[in-house]
């Protein structure tokens, strides 16, 4: 955001109303050269949309508020930075990107240490995307989608229909309650939640699943590492069609399984499907290079 300067205003008495009019506006949004903030008041149902690139992004509830407040805490001027905002009755739209720097300059990585702090109702709808920085979300019941590249990801006691799209960075879903379609790349992924459905994927991490106490699948889900062991936990009483293949490496069940077929091929491969507790909904396991290790929580 830049800010006009004084020496700028030419002494007209009706532009020097409209000047110290917006310059009292952008005061209370701006405290520094390196810090800004703002406050956007809500009637409805909240909705956020938001992108950052080389800075950490932190989202969380403030419980019953009626605004989206956004802080700016940046490593170095904000000037440096590309920020767009604005509000469209209860959906606040919000950008921070720090722009291409023309010839050598060093930085000492300072961009990093920006942090973008938001605040929210609990009940949220919620789009983020964010490039070279970690993210948390936390506290929050509503849709969320999240798309992230370079960084670590924190996802924490929410409630709705969760996406994820991550690459380069570990990824933590603790506590979820929904839905959840996963997929990263170059990181290791832990998950935890009372799941209706799931939906993981990740081509070069070891991935941990567990289904909390009192879950139930209600649509066909899918656990998929292409270069990792996969480990899942899942309540005794689950009713789920299992099927599970490893093509490098082995399988390790101590679930009461009905087992309809094992096989252990002549190479690495091998492949189990049964049910659970007379079996239910479909839970399809696979992993191309590692083992599978299946157990109750």
């Amino acid at each position: 955001m830049r800010l006009a300067s004084a020496r700028s205003v030419v002494l007209v008495p009706a532009l020097a109303v409209v000047f110290f009019s917006s310059a009292s506006r952008l005061v209370a949004q701006s405290n520094s050269d390196m810090d800004w903030q703002k406050e956007y008041s809500l009637s409805g149902s909240a909705a956020l949309t938001i992108e950052t690139s080389d800075s950490h992004l932190d989202i969380h509830s403030c419980g019953d508020c009626k605004a989206i407040r956004i802080h700016v805490i940046a490593g170095e001027k904000l000037s440096n930075f590309r920020l767009e905002e604005h509000q469209d009755q209860n959906h606040v739209y919000f950008l921070l990107k720090e722009k291409p720097h023309i010839g050598f300059e060093i930085h000492w990585n300072s961009s990093h240490s920006t942090k973008v702090i938001v605040e929210t109702p609990s009940s949220l709808e919620l789009d983020a995307r964010t490039s070279d920085g970690n993210l948390s979300v936390r506290d929050l019941t509503g849709n969320v989608s999240v798309h992230t590249g370079d960084g670590a990801v924190m996802l924490e006691n929410l409630h709705g229909d969760i996406r994820l799209t991550a690459s380069d960075g570990n990824i933590t879903v603790h506590n979820v309650t929904g839905t959840l379609d996963a997929r990263a790349s170059d990181g290791h992924m832990k998950v935890d939640g009372q799941f209706s459905a799931v939906q993981l994927h990740t081509s070069d991490g070891n991935l941990d699943f567990a289904l909390a106490s009192g879950s139930q699948l209600t649509a066909p889900s899918r656990i998929e590492s292409s270069d990792g062991h996969v480990t899942i936990r899942v309540p005794q009483n689950l009713a789920a069609d299992l099927d599970v293949t490893t093509s490098d490496g082995h399988i390790d069940c101590t679930l009461p399984l009905s087992m309809d077929q094992y096989s252990s091929g002549k190479s690495a491969s091998h492949h189990l499907r049964g049910h659970l507790n007379a079996g239910g909904t479909a839970l399809s396991i696979r992993t191309s290079d590692g083992n599978v290790s299946i157990a109750t929580l």
